[in-house]
């Protein structure tokens, strides 16, 4: 059995990308505080909301692909990606 598509949101659009999936996040905003104090604070709350109500992370910056936010994220529901430039 094929395991059902992640409905994600890309965001960013410099070397990294930043992928949320929005059946999984919560809207704990924890990858918000990390990117804030180890990444540069490329993330914002935004004004879209994830399946429970809360907020999704926006980029408001370029990110520096550092991951902090990835191993933060208590649902494995974001990641970093290398994009193709």
């Amino acid at each position: 059995m094929e395991p059902p598509p992640i409905r994600g949101v890309q965001l960013g659009g410099g070397r990294f990308n930043v992928v949320v999936d929005r059946d999984l996040c919560k809207g704990c905003l924890l990858c918000i505080y990390i990117c804030h104090k180890r990444g540069g604070g490329i993330l914002a709350e935004s004004e879209e909301r994830t399946l429970l109500g809360g907020s999704l992370p926006k980029v408001v910056g370029e990110c520096i692909g550092c991951r902090w936010c990835e191993r933060i994220c208590p649902d494995f529901a974001i990641s970093v990606e290398v994009s193709g430039c």
